[in-house]
């Protein structure tokens, strides 16, 4: 299950060049999807194919219901320092840093833009997160495996930094009955960073990078599964 993140009235992080997170996102996903129907006998689901809103907990409620294997959901960063750079990997987990807690709380903004569905959402802090994440626990080094693996890939070829894996309290990862990971695939808010998310090329060396970690984490899961 591929998810592209914002969408429609909710916009993402901005470039100074008026680049687009929806865009970008959902640019990527298109890419890494493309690459899975043409070489691969899996079945792609997309949250969305198109510029709408989709609330972050129908997210994972259509992943769960199309009985998903794995969610990825790709997103591109934001900071207040320009010089920030790099990709990074997130699991749903508690915050380990402010950073991470900075990007998990940009990124559940888009709650505010769900006028009807505010009440589904719990305080993703303290004891409803631990709650959120023990149930997913079962899933976590799955997580784990395929958010070091997407890594392992990008580093291989996209001309970035490698921020490494992280963990935070995205809502958009909660409930996921699979393997769940969000990837930051750079941040539009860093001048070098945005020229080259704007460029095709370097979207499908991402996607290329995305693709293959799907592949090889889907192996290493058959692999396991044929010896056990």
């Amino acid at each position: 299950v591929l998810d592209a993140g914002h969408g429609g009235k909710d916009p993402g992080t901005m470039g100074k060049r008026g680049t687009k997170e929806k865009d970008i996102a959902l640019d990527i996903v298109k890419r890494v999807g493309l690459l899975l129907e043409k070489n691969t006998r899996l079945k792609v689901i997309y949250t969305r194919t198109e510029d709408i809103f989709i609330p972050l907990w129908k997210r994972t409620k259509m992943a769960n219901e199309s009985n998903g294997k794995m969610f990825i959901s790709i997103h591109l960063n934001g900071n207040p320092n320009k010089t920030a750079y790099g990709f990074e990997t997130y699991l749903l987990r508690p915050g380990k840093t402010e950073d991470a807690i900075e990007v998990a709380s940009r990124e559940n903004e888009v709650i505010k833009f769900e006028e009807k569905s505010k009440d589904k959402y719990k305080d993703v802090s303290g004891e409803s997160l631990i709650m959120a994440t023990m149930a997913q626990s079962i899933f976590m080094k799955e997580s784990e495996e395929l958010a070091s693996i997407i890594q392992e890939e990008m580093v291989k070829k996209v001309k970035s930094k490698n921020r490494g894996v992280k963990q935070a309290g995205f809502q958009v990862l909660i409930g996921a009955s699979m393997p769940n990971v969000i990837i930051e695939a750079g941040f539009l808010t860093n001048r070098n960073e945005e020229k080259n998310l704007r460029n095709p090329k370097y979207r499908q060396t991402i996607a290329n990078s995305i693709y293959k970690a799907i592949i090889k984490f889907r192996y290493s899961r058959e692999q396991y599964l044929s010896e056990s």
